[in-house]
């Protein structure tokens, strides 16, 4: 196999509240490699999104790095440095707040050439920018060149964004909801464009989303974060199709395709659970029907399965119900927002 573009190495992001540290993502260890799609999965709050902010140096002011490392080609991305490292682009899920209301779009695009070509002139970076549209399929791109965001759709300022991101000529693109806010039919381009881009330039993509239909259509491998944690990793198709962690099976049970095919929609009790009031044992323990005192004795490690899969639970495989009502409260706590 060829060596991963990223490694991540037992990542651990920290926040100071209350006169203490609170641990966001708490050692996620995984590799990236050229030409693949990987889906990080996951509810609002589970750690997503700052695990991909990490990965391109984007840590929010507050928020810092306190073990682990993130090497991109063998190099290690400097958190200080605020700025993504040359072979790394983000997509972010809200184009309108991510591109500049005040300059053209052409502009934005070519300001992201110069810094990836240093010493090229304004006219040249200015006609790459055109042809940077045309690669993202914008119709009439050197008229689109010369518009603000505020005259584009939706759909065309998340086409801008990638254009912001490819021009940057990248190895890794961090897609973060790239199509949150997009209707059925502008999403689906969106996504194919994405895995257009990724087959002709050999991007390794890590698709960031809470929606297990989208990673199960494009990801070649998942991984399932709840609470800062992975609890399992593994190729796309088995996971689905027989997932061996409470929570993925929890998610599944809430996609409404599933729902009609079983005639029951369970959905998941509770909220992620807050990380000011994380224990020492399973952080899903509160949730899950197969909590035994043993899970919240002690730290559950992420075990290797067969097949390379990776679940931290220690009852993977048993069908949900088998362990009767959890043993301690199914009462909602406050949601661990924005990460």
């Amino acid at each position: 196999m060829t060596s991963p573009i990223v490694t991540v190495d037992r990542l651990s992001i920290d926040t100071r509240s209350a006169q203490r540290d609170i641990r966001l993502i708490d050692g996620v260890s995984f590799d990236l490699y050229r030409g693949e799609m990987v889906g990080l999965v996951g509810e609002s709050g589970s750690g997503k999104s700052l695990t991909g902010s990490a990965l391109a140096a984007l840590l929010p002011t507050g928020v810092e790095r306190s073990g682990g490392r993130v090497l991109v080609n063998g190099r290690e991305v400097d958190d200080s440095a605020k700025t993504c490292p040359d072979d790394v682009a983000m997509i972010f899920q809200n184009p309108m707040t991510s591109l500049n209301p005040s300059l053209r779009v052409g502009d934005q695009i070519a300001e992201a050439i110069r810094l990836r070509h240093r010493g090229m002139s304004r006219r040249e970076s200015r006609r790459r920018a055109v042809d940077v549209l045309d690669r993202v399929e914008m119709n009439r791109p050197a008229e689109r060149a010369r518009q603000y965001p505020f005259e584009f759709s939706g759909g065309m300022r998340q086409r801008a964004m990638i254009g912001i991101a490819i021009a940057r000529e990248p190895q890794v693109l961090v897609a973060d909801e790239p199509t949150t806010a997009l209707d059925v039919t502008v999403q689906k381009n969106i996504l194919d464009l994405i895995d257009t881009l990724r087959t002709e330039m050999g991007l390794a993509v890590l698709l960031i989303s809470h929606d297990l239909a989208v990673v199960s259509e494009r990801s070649d491998r998942m991984m399932v974060m709840y609470a800062g944690q992975l609890v399992e990793t593994g190729s796309t198709e088995p996971m689905l199709g027989a997932p061996m962690h409470p929570y993925l099976e929890g998610l599944l049970r809430c996609v409404p395709e599933r729902a009609a095919e079983s005639g029951e929609l369970r959905p998941l009790p509770g909220q992620v659970l807050s990380l000011a009031d994380a224990g020492p044992g399973c952080r899903f323990a509160a949730r899950c029907e197969l909590c035994t005192p043993e899970c919240m004795a002690a730290p559950v490690p992420l075990d290797t399965m067969s097949g390379g899969r990776q679940v931290r639970c220690i009852r993977p495989n048993e069908p949900v119900g088998a362990g009767g009502p959890p043993l301690v409260s199914n009462s909602a706590q406050p949601e661990v927002g924005g990460v």
